[in-house]
């Protein structure tokens, strides 16, 4: 009995704890939004709270909404230590329930994920983020060193075999995209200031868009979404933009999404769920760190 309790204490130690940010909360609300005949809506409440660096993948019938944890409770620091920092994520089948889950990196080089967005390649479960070195003081979209974009593996609550996808002065936020069987990067290319396209083997950026930044993307039938945010009025917006044609052309940035009414919404992430497009964005105060 007294094995049996200790194993059970130990697996709670470390149980996902992204539910404790599931559900309406005043900190840091997440608003989700759904096109339906285009015209879009918007949850009656905040389907989260105290959660910022937002991404969002599907897996087969779930979406996968991954965040950075700003609730008490981000999980076991003996964990961290032993097991690999987290990524925190909540998932969902119908956009009404919602479960936490959680994976651990391993990382000889001992790099913390941040700004993560789930995918899935091949049938492989893959995590992409910005890897920045354990202890590193300050936001860390401005430290000085070159930044640099990893993949890692899902294998059951792990992440292993980080890749390096990209390097360079003020990358993040990176929003991977199949496009027409073409692997495309979107990226913060300047930290509050400017976002770009990376394509190729290696990838080498091919295109920016000044004056937004934290971008995401999805394909809608023939069409490529581009989301980002900016500041208008002092208020963090989402905008979007549109290419029709694989991206050799973009529409300018339009506001879509009715966020009037709110103090301001940003880190939009949109995906195609049950065959409409959703998306969801973060009410947050400006100045704090981007994704």
């Amino acid at each position: 009995m007294l094995l049996f309790l200790l194993t059970l204490i130990a697996c709670w130690g470390d149980a996902p704890v992204a539910g404790h940010a599931a559900g309406p909360g005043d900190e840091r609300p997440v608003w989700m939004f759904q096109e339906n005949a285009g015209r879009w809506t918007r949850s009656a409440e905040p389907v989260a709270h105290s959660a910022s660096s937002l991404g969002l993948g599907v897996d087969g019938d779930r979406l996968v909404l991954t965040m950075q944890c700003f609730w008490e409770n981000c999980g076991s620091e003996s964990k961290r230590k032993t097991d690999g920092p987290p990524v925190h994520a909540l998932t969902t089948a119908d956009l009404k329930n919602w479960k936490a889950a959680m994976w651990r990196l391993k990382d000889p080089d001992d790099r913390v994920p941040i700004d993560t967005e789930f995918r899935v390649t091949k049938g492989q479960s893959q995590i992409w983020y910005y890897g920045t070195r354990a202890g590193q003081m300050g936001d860390p979209a401005f430290h000085q060193e070159s930044h640099t974009i990893f993949s890692a593996t899902v294998e059951k609550e792990r992440l292993l075999e980080p890749q390096l996808r990209m390097r360079g002065p003020g990358l993040a936020d990176p929003a991977p995209l199949n496009v027409h069987g073409e692997h495309w990067l979107f990226l913060t290319t300047q930290p509050g200031r400017a976002i770009g396209l990376a394509k190729g083997e290696p990838l080498q950026l091919v295109r920016e868009w000044q004056g937004v930044s934290v971008p995401h993307a999805m394909v809608v039938d023939d069409s490529v979404w581009l989301w980002a945010q900016r500041v208008e009025k002092g208020r963090m917006v989402p905008v979007r933009s549109i290419s029709n044609d694989k991206g050799q052309t973009w529409s300018d940035w339009s506001t879509p999404l009715p966020v009037d009414d709110l103090p301001g919404c940003g880190n939009p992430v949109g995906a195609i769920f049950g065959g409409s497009p959703v998306v969801f964005c973060v009410t947050e105060p400006l100045g704090v760190p981007e994704r």
